[in-house]
């Protein structure tokens, strides 16, 4: 679900766990985002041609592979990045230090947190 606050940050969710993406959307709306969120590579990539967001929140393993390639493509644009992983702790290459990395399960909260801190930047 898109918010309607044109004005707000615009943050993409790229997430294949339909409650978890849930969870985070709910989140970052009530913090005031405006939100989008894809389940694969391919929607993540159809939503950026729409609007660049401000900053992503990616799930490091999608059912249409690794979102590594988007992060670096995101941040390249300028947008702020966040990678999610339910791996090990130094499953994200070196290289990726421009990302936010968290480790799962972790807080929606805490995820629209960063969303806000990045926003304010």
């Amino acid at each position: 679900m898109l918010n309607k606050n044109t004005n707000a940050p615009l943050i993409l969710v790229v997430e294949d766990s339909v409650l978890v993406a849930m969870a985070i959307e709910d989140a970052l709306q009530m913090r005031g985002f405006s939100v989008v969120v894809a389940s694969t590579l391919a929607g993540a990539r159809e939503l950026i041609e729409r609007r660049l967001p401000t900053a992503a929140l990616l799930d490091l393993q999608l059912p249409d592979g690794m979102s590594l390639d988007l992060a670096l493509q995101l941040h390249q644009m300028g947008c702020s990045v966040a990678i999610s992983s339910g791996f090990e702790r130094n499953s994200i290459p070196e290289g990726f230090e421009f990302a936010a990395q968290f480790h799962k399960p972790v807080s929606p909260d805490i995820l629209a947190e960063w969303a806000g801190l990045i926003a304010v930047s």
